[in-house]
């Protein structure tokens, strides 16, 4: 993934800030966000609604890929990805 920082201590940290913004309750988020192979169930689903958490998700998909050296969950379309997460 080309949107990574790592430093020598190894702290890995996304640095895609496109669609960065301060978090508010109740304020509408963006729906279509992250590559779809780093994208949490919940936005897969049409969720409006989420939290940090969907960032947590990311992270460690990118963390297994890091680990493999091949994507986790390498979905070719919306209905395939959903098929790979839940296998």
């Amino acid at each position: 993934p080309s949107n990574l920082l790592l430093n020598a201590n190894c702290d890995l940290k996304i640095c895609d800030f496109g669609l960065a913004r301060p978090t508010a309750e109740n304020e509408f988020m963006t729906e279509y966000v992250v590559t779809r192979w780093y994208r949490a169930p919940e936005l897969l689903l049409n969720s409006s609604d989420y939290t940090a958490a969907i960032d947590v998700w990311s992270e460690g998909c990118i963390f297994m890929e890091l680990m493999n050296r091949k994507p986790l969950f390498p979905g070719k379309d919306h209905v395939n990805q959903m098929r790979l997460l839940i296998e």
